[in-house]
């Protein structure tokens, strides 16, 4: 499995071009980059791009969720409620990120708390993590979490927002996260990566 981060540099948002190197399966994760920059870094790799997944509803992690759907033709895979909230500008808070609403499409595959699941041949596990949003997702690829807003280096997401909550923003962190192997590599939706077990000891937030 290899990881490419894209980074949309207006709203430091991380969007990630997974693909399996054996047979150039790949998926988008969180499509806060531009489009046509996706495609094109994938067809430059030789990337099919088999699937969209999102960690969670806010502007800066769907910004170009549409467009990446029009430009592949690839499938959403999102929790039930993310498919729902990024539908409503009032909990996506698109209008007041970005100064217009966007109300994407529900997503055409719905993923459930530990569920294991494919996209082409990526074998994904599903983690629901809510706190930063009720809708907070994380995916375990291999010995990757990709944990959106929930976990980040030495930090972890606003619970300020709507649908936010901090009790339960920690809960998620220390019972479904701080439990996975300290090896494991974190890609957050902000910022550098970082590893489970250096949160556990570093984090300033959540120990």
């Amino acid at each position: 499995m290899k990881v490419i981060v894209l980074e949309n540099y207006y709203t430091s948002e991380n969007c990630y071009l997974v693909y399996d190197e054996n047979t150039m399966d790949g998926i988008v994760i969180d499509p806060g980059y531009k489009a046509e920059g996706i495609k094109e870094r994938a067809e430059k790799e030789g990337i099919s791009i088999k699937g969209i997944l999102i960690t969670h509803c806010h502007y800066d992690h769907i910004e170009y969720l549409e467009e990446i759907r029009a430009l592949t033709g690839a499938p959403l895979f999102a929790s039930a409620l993310a498919s729902r909230n990024i539908g409503d500008p009032t909990i996506n808070i698109t209008y007041s990120g970005l100064g217009r609403e966007i109300k994407a499409r529900e997503a055409e595959r719905i993923v459930s708390d530990n569920e294991d699941f494919k996209v082409g041949s990526i074998k994904i596990k599903c983690i629901l993590t809510p706190g930063h949003t009720n809708c907070g997702t994380c995916f375990l690829i291999d010995n990757a979490l990709f944990a959106g807003d929930t976990l980040f280096l030495r930090n972890c997401g606003r619970w300020d927002l709507p649908t936010g909550d901090m009790a339960t923003l920690e809960k998620s962190i220390k019972t479904k996260l701080y439990t996975l192997p300290d090896d494991t590599i974190v890609f957050p939706g902000h910022g550098e990566a970082t590893s489970i077990g250096y949160e556990k000891k570093f984090n300033f937030v959540i120990r």
